[in-house]
């Protein structure tokens, strides 16, 4: 918050001299290409021997990615502003072809501890749950290891709106729309950052900054939607309270997961490459190499 009010005192221009595409492109790249390592060890089975299991679980992850790829670039219209969904959907049909013909079940079941340790049920194995909240504890050895990420967050939040500027702006440009300034705004995306980390917190949830991810699954989709991402929000907060639907989305098999994440991870780092072609950065230069 603190951050966000300086950069709305100070401007866009100062920023830009502290953090040029020169810093958030290659911080957005390496948000993808360090993500890209959770990514692979979801799509590769860790095992010491070749298994049935281990190999499906591969060719599952692979057949995701390189069908979401394909959808993403042949749908059009409104087919094509689904090629993750299409892509997960079509991952776990592979995987349940495997099990229904091969035995070998790549899905998971929902730990039994996500249930149990719900603030309030109907009944064991009811269909309504609420989740899980907890409020927070005063530790002043937690606030000093995790106070330096809050910095570490702003250059991210800023590589962000960057990546999001420049493919709101592009699709604006192609549709003969006005051009929307994101960039300017993003004192209120720090300040929004924060205030929702506090309101996360406050429950027991994770820390959030606009993540990455999201950005890709806008890029890829060309959906950038305010309302379409609030009632997104909305829906996972309705599924967050009933667990045929929570085992559902826990069942998606990990190998699906992977191959997904390697897309949107991947995407990651490539709208970094994005940002320094836009803003022109030299990329001849010493100091930029560096």
């Amino acid at each position: 918050i603190a951050a966000g009010l300086l950069v709305r005192f100070s401007g866009r221009n100062m920023v830009e001299k502290i953090l040029p595409p020169s810093i958030t492109g290659p911080i957005a790249m390496i948000i993808g290409l360090t993500l890209a390592g959770n990514a692979l060890s979801d799509a590769i089975p860790k095992v010491t021997e070749v298994t049935a299991s281990s190999t499906w679980w591969t060719i599952i992850a692979l057949v995701t990615l390189f069908s979401t790829i394909l959808y993403s670039k042949y749908l059009k219209g409104f087919l094509g502003q689904l090629p993750l969904l299409l892509g997960a959907l079509t991952g776990c049909a592979v995987a349940g072809l495997v099990y229904g013909i091969g035995g070998v079940n790549l899905f998971r079941e929902m730990p039994a501890a996500a249930l149990t340790s719900s603030l309030w049920k109907l009944a064991d194995g009811s269909i309504f749950a609420v989740p899980a909240l907890s409020l927070p504890k005063v530790s002043w050895a937690a606030v000093i290891g995790i106070m330096p990420i809050a910095i570490a967050t702003i250059p991210e939040s800023t590589a962000h709106i960057y990546q999001l500027d420049i493919y709101v702006n592009d699709l604006a440009k192609k549709k003969g729309k006005k051009k929307y300034n994101l960039v300017d705004m993003l004192d209120r995306n720090l300040i929004g950052d924060g205030l929702c980390d506090m309101v996360s917190g406050f429950v027991g949830g994770p820390a959030g900054t606009n993540y990455g991810e999201n950005i890709s699954t806008m890029a890829i989709t060309k959906v950038f939607s305010v309302p379409v991402l609030v009632a997104a929000s909305i829906i996972a907060v309705v599924v967050s309270f009933f667990t045929p639907l929570i085992s559902v989305i826990y069942g998606i098999p990990l190998a699906v997961i992977g191959g997904l994440e390697i897309y949107l991870f991947g995407a990651i780092a490539a709208q970094g490459i994005a940002i320094m072609i836009d803003h022109k950065v030299d990329m001849f230069s010493a100091k930029n190499i560096a």
